[in-house]
């Protein structure tokens, strides 16, 4: 009896413990992230399956719950959000949850290219391309450039063929201000138009802005290009291409959970197609010479849940040397930048940004065949800066964004050293220039009510220089208002106004005699006042389904506009630059009009822009207004993409522009041996129309395991139309008369330039 009572009660621990396994209680503590941004998501709601038991994920995407039986399920779910269900034993420490974009809304995507709705903006004129737009954009000579593709929006043009930086609004393009991770960007453009210096595969998002943009953003007067870095990887990525004329390859490197790591690098190999061409007029000709490369380092560093710091390292470098026609010249330059972010999260609604940088931009030029002397310059500018700010976001509110930012710039225009006939000119020159700008902002974006929503905002700038031998010290002021107004006219179409106050504190000034970045800064002074813009713009913009149609006419006021009186090799040898320096005004005005529409599997963009710039000084064309070089009276471009199937894709691009005006010389004297130039009026004549026709196939190769690739072919301006990069002059005559006639020598870029490019991704 006793053994059985023994028996029976083993049993029972037994089964005491079995069920106790089974109906065990556990407890978790997890984070919900959105899995396309790795962000954490607050507000998602956890149900227990079977269960009225609900929680809910906290600002950080946090939650724990206790007590939950072993073979529970939990449901999340969040507006926007596909539900997900997972089991309990499944539940690890991260959390994802993919965005819910249903197929109606990928259509709607596609079909716009790369010109992003403007019905719920209230800013007018901006373009804001995320990630995944810039996965579907259309490939333009093998590459997705973002920076190209913005010159293809209305309002927007390359300088000239050669240049891929922004001529915005008849601004120059020192009127324009790139940031790259809150970092100062001096100079975009590549050589050559075919590549920008920024790489897309390391591009998470950009915000393009030609008017009516935050006051975060001063210091320039045509627009505000806002270019955000690839954030943290979930694991190790690897992208990039093999191709005829360049090679690049980004990595975003998972280190562990706190820390990563994202490289980037681009390099061309035009010297390898030399022996196939024959010498001419053209950069690949075998007298001349070009290689690019830029690349970049970026650490992520997650400190804790509501803090993260963030160190950007990037350079650029363009070299090109010319040796045809008797010729020895060559131009180098390049950026390098470094920065550190330091973001914090106070609250869902509450966060704020800290950025340390320094920004150095460097050029040099040397030249032995520019009428009878020889001579190389050097230039830079450099920033230093730091900028704190404060973003309060209320959803459906209200967004309030306020801050400040210190800069301490460094310029040398020109370091220029010349021979006459091997004799040495004396050039005082040699002067660097510092000054400071010290500034505070402030910015709310609100919706008045159901039709009308208002984004207003001030900047307050003081700036000072320092003085030096050539300038006294200034100390100038400047407040910059800024509103923007958006009406809803109906569900689908809206009415846009805005207004903007801007100060430039630096200024450009050009030498025409080159088609290359030969451009030379000074700071403003007593007599070279800072520039100051006054712009209007009003807009209207109309989508339905896959048609968005935009147009708008724009204003552009500016006073202390400056330029060289001539613009020519002259103003390298002047011992002061100011002394060349004249003080004007700018005019610019036009109309807009672009048209995207998607006919099943045929994706159109069409934009077209006719405006006018004119400058006007004292001392050049009798005090009239005359066109800049930059002025543009029509600019149109159409960019066609046809997707065949899944594997297969077709693009078309063709660019039509007025050309560049110029001021040509007419002849040269020689007097006591001293060449003088005699000079036509001021920008009288104007370089060819530019025109030219891209043709591109791409072929997706199908997935193997975890590769992607594609193959791409383009044909660069497939017509061969000889478009200029540069019109140089030749002389003949006779010396000993004191008299030389000059003749043009045109150069040509690019000729008809096949291309291939196979693109991967693992």
């Amino acid at each position: 009896m006793k053994k059985n009572n023994k028996t029976h009660f083993l049993y029972i621990l037994i089964f005491l413990f079995v069920v106790k396994q089974t109906f065990s209680q556990q407890k978790i503590d997890s984070k919900v992230y959105d899995i396309e941004t790795k962000k954490p998501v607050s507000d998602v709601a956890i149900q227990i399956e079977n269960t009225n038991k609900w929680f809910v994920t906290d600002a950080n995407g946090t939650f724990k719950i206790e007590d939950l039986e072993k073979h529970s399920f939990l449901i999340f779910s969040k507006i926007g959000y596909k539900k997900l269900k997972i089991a309990l034993k499944d539940i690890e420490e991260r959390i994802y949850l993919i965005p819910k974009v249903s197929r109606l809304k990928e259509v709607k995507i596609l079909s716009r290219t790369f010109s992003s709705s403007q019905l719920k903006k209230v800013v007018s004129d901006q373009i804001y391309l995320s990630k995944k737009d810039i996965e579907q954009l259309p490939f333009i000579l093998g590459e997705k450039d973002v920076i190209k593709l913005i010159q293809y929006t209305p309002g927007v043009q390359q300088g000239t063929e050669g240049q891929s930086g922004l001529l915005v609004r008849g601004g120059n393009g020192s009127m324009n201000l790139t940031l790259l991770d809150n970092i100062y960007l001096h100079n975009i453009s590549h050589l050559g138009g075919l590549f920008s210096s920024i790489n897309s595969d390391f591009v998470q998002s950009l915000e393009f802005s030609k008017s009516g943009f935050d006051a975060e953003f001063g210091g320039r007067l045509s627009s505000v290009t806002d270019i955000k870095t690839l954030s943290v990887s979930d694991s190790t990525q690897f992208k990039g291409s093999i191709g005829l004329l360049t090679s690049k390859l980004s990595s975003n490197i998972k280190i562990n959970s706190k820390n990563n790591l994202l490289l980037s690098g681009r390099r061309t190999y035009l010297e390898i197609f030399k022996p196939f061409l024959k010498p001419d007029n053209s950069l690949l000709s075998s007298k001349k010479n070009y290689l690019l490369y830029d690349f970049l380092i970026k650490h992520s560093l997650e400190i804790s849940d509501k803090n993260s710091l963030e160190t950007t390292f990037y350079k650029t470098k363009d070299k090109f040397t010319d040796k045809t026609k008797g010729r020895n010249s060559s131009f180098i330059w390049g950026n390098t930048i470094i920065g550190t972010t330091f973001k914090h999260k106070f609250s869902d609604y509450l966060q704020s940004e800290t950025t340390l940088f320094n920004s150095f931009y460097n050029l040099s030029l040397n030249n032995d065949d520019a009428f009878l002397f020889n001579y190389s310059a050097k230039s830079s500018f450099g920033i230093y800066g730091l900028k704190h700010h404060f973003l309060w976001n209320k959803p459906s509110k209200y967004i309030v964004k306020f801050g400040g930012q210190y800069n301490r710039n460094k310029i040398l225009p020109k370091d220029v050293k010349a021979k006459i006939n091997n004799t040495p000119l004396e050039i005082l020159n040699q002067e660097t220039y510092f000054y400071e700008d010290i500034n505070v902002f402030a910015d709310i974006e609100i919706p008045i009510n159901l039709k009308l929503a208002v984004k207003t905002g001030v900047r307050a700038t003081t700036y000072i220089n320092q003085k030096n031998e050539l300038i006294n010290r200034e100390i100038f002021y400047a407040l910059e208002p800024r509103l923007s107004l958006k009406y809803k006219l109906s569900n689908n179409q809206v009415f846009k106004a805005s207004y903007q106050r801007l100060s430039q504190f630096v200024h450009q000034a050009s030498v025409n005699s080159f088609n290359s970045p030969t451009d030379f800064f000074i700071v403003s002074t007593g007599n070279v006042k800072p520039q100051v813009v006054n712009q209007f713009s009003i807009g209207h913009v109309f989508e339905q389904g896959t048609v968005q149609l935009e147009s708008a006419v724009f204003y552009k006021d500016v006073n202390g506009f400056t330029d060289f009186e001539n613009g020519s090799a002259n103003n390298l040898l002047s011992n002061n630059i100011y002394d060349d320096i004249l003080v004007g005004k700018l005019k610019s005005y036009g109309l807009e009009f672009s048209v995207n529409k998607k006919i099943k599997k045929l994706t159109s963009q069409l934009a077209l822009t006719l405006s006018k710039t004119r400058a006007k000084f004292d001392r050049i064309n009798n005090g009239n207004y005359y066109p800049t070089i930059f002025d543009r009276p029509i600019n149109f471009n159409s960019i066609n993409h046809y997707k065949l199937n899944d594997m297969l894709e077709f693009g078309a691009l063709f660019l039509f522009t007025s050309g560049q005006n110029y001021t040509r010389p007419k002849d040269i004297r020689i007097l006591n041996q001293q060449p003088i130039l005699n000079f036509e009026s001021k920008n009288a004549s104007r370089y060819p129309n530019y025109h030219r026709l891209d043709l591109s196939c791409t072929y997706t190769f199908k997935q193997k395991r975890k590769l992607n690739s594609k193959l791409n072919f383009t044909i660069y301006n497939i017509y061969n139309n000889k478009n200029p990069f540069f019109i140089s002059s030749a002389l003949w005559g006779d010396v000993e008369e004191s008299y030389i006639q000059i003749t043009d020598n045109i150069d040509n870029l690019f000729p008809i330039l096949p291309t291939v490019n196979l693109m991967f991704s693992f």
